[in-house]
C-alpha cells in the first residue's frame, strides 16, 4: 500500500487535501455555499421581494372580512355594558378597571397566539395536538391568571382612591378568570383556524374580539356576584 501511494503524483495528493468543499467561497460570511446564513438571506430576499410585489388589493381583500365581521361582533360588549348598566352606575369604580381586565386577557391570548402561531410554522406542534396544547396552556393560563389576579389586588386597594376591599375582590377574581380563559380562547381560535391556513392573519383579530367580548362579560358578572355576597354577609351580620 505505501507503495501505491508513492506512485501518486505530489501535487494530486496536495490538491485533494486542500480542495474546498463544492459549495464553498459563496457566502460572503463564512464562505460557504450551502451555511444556514446564505439560506436565510436567499429566503429573506425572495419573501422580502414577494411582499412588496403582492398587490395592495390582494391585501386589502384578504384582511376587510375579518375587521368587517368582528366589528359587529365586538358590537355585543356593548349589549354587555348595556345589561349591567345598573350595576356600573352603582360601581362606577369598575369603568376605571374595565380597559385593565379586557387589556389583560388580550395580552395573555397575545402571547399565547405568537407562541403557538410560530410553533405551528416549525413544525413542532399541530391541529391534531389539540388535546395535548390545550392542556399544557389551559394549565399555563391557570398559573398566570392566579398571579396578575393577586398582583391586582393590591394595584386596586391600595392605588386607588375610589376603589374599597370588596371592589378590589371583584376586580382582581374577574382578572384571574380572564387572563385564564383568555388561554383557552387562543388555543381553540389559533389551532381551528391553521386547519383552514389562516391562523396566522385570522388568529390575532378573532381572539381579541372574543376575548374583549368574554372579559367584558367576565368582568360583569363576577362583580354583580362579589358585590352580592358582600352585600348579603353585611346584612345577615348581627348588628
Amino acid at each position: 500500500r505505501p507503495r501505491v501511494m508513492s506512485l501518486l503524483p505530489k501535487e494530486s495528493l496536495r490538491s485533494d487535501a486542500q480542495e474546498p468543499a463544492p459549495h464553498a467561497s459563496h457566502c460572503p460570511r463564512c464562505g460557504a455555499g450551502r451555511c444556514f446564513a446564505a439560506a436565510r438571506s436567499s429566503r429573506g430576499t425572495s419573501s422580502r421581494a414577494e411582499y412588496l410585489d403582492t398587490s395592495l388589493y390582494v391585501d386589502v381583500r384578504a384582511r376587510l372580512p375579518w375587521l368587517v365581521g368582528l366589528m359587529l361582533v365586538q358590537s355585543l360588549s356593548g349589549v354587555i355594558v348595556e345589561i349591567f348598566s345598573s350595576l356600573i352606575s352603582d360601581h362606577i369604580v369598575l369603568t376605571a378597571f374595565l380597559t385593565m381586565l379586557v387589556g389583560g386577557g388580550g395580552n395573555a391570548s397575545g402571547q399565547t397566539i405568537a407562541d403557538l402561531v410560530q410553533r405551528l410554522r416549525t413544525g413542532e406542534v399541530s391541529p391534531a395536538d389539540f388535546g395535548s396544547v390545550l392542556a399544557r396552556e389551559a394549565s399555563i393560563g391557570a398559573i398566570l391568571g392566579l398571579t396578575v389576579g393577586a398582583c391586582a389586588f393590591p394595584r386596586v386597594s391600595l392605588l386607588s382612591k375610589h376603589a374599597g376591599l370588596v371592589d378590589a375582590v371583584a376586580i382582581s377574581t374577574a382578572y384571574a378568570i380572564i387572563v385564564f380563559l383568555a388561554n383557552v380562547v387562543a388555543v381553540c381560535v389559533v389551532l381551528f383556524l391553521d386547519r383552514y391556513g389562516q391562523a396566522a392573519v385570522g388568529s390575532p383579530p378573532v381572539v381579541q374580539v372574543v376575548v374583549d367580548v368574554v372579559g367584558t362579560t367576565i368582568a360583569c358578572v363576577v362583580a354583580h356576584h362579589v358585590y352580592s355576597l358582600f352585600s348579603s354577609a353585611e346584612e345577615s351580620a348581627p348588628s
